[in-house]
């Protein structure tokens, strides 16, 4: 008479396919809050401020205005704007 409960060998395959899984959650929820933490100080401003520089815009708004994509008028405008 044997007590066996059914399970055999399926059942040891099942468990260790539970546990692969198990682990694989755990590492992804590990990842998951890693990310959400890294991103949240990010959001919340507490990365280094960037250097704000109108300089980069001019240059543009000078090369486009040599290239004649714009009117002298919108380039003084722009300048006017930019330089305030």
């Amino acid at each position: 008479m044997g007590y066996d409960w059914g399970f055999g060998w399926g059942g040891m395959w099942f468990g260790w396919l539970m546990m692969l899984g198990f682990i694989i959650a755990v590492v992804v929820l590990i990842v998951w809050l890693v990310k959400l933490s890294t991103t949240g100080a990010r959001a919340q401003g507490n990365s280094p401020p960037q250097p704000v520089s109108s300089q980069p815009a001019l240059d543009l708004l000078q090369a486009r205005y040599a290239r004649g994509e714009i009117s002298k008028e919108e380039y003084l405008d722009m300048r006017a704007t930019l330089s305030s």
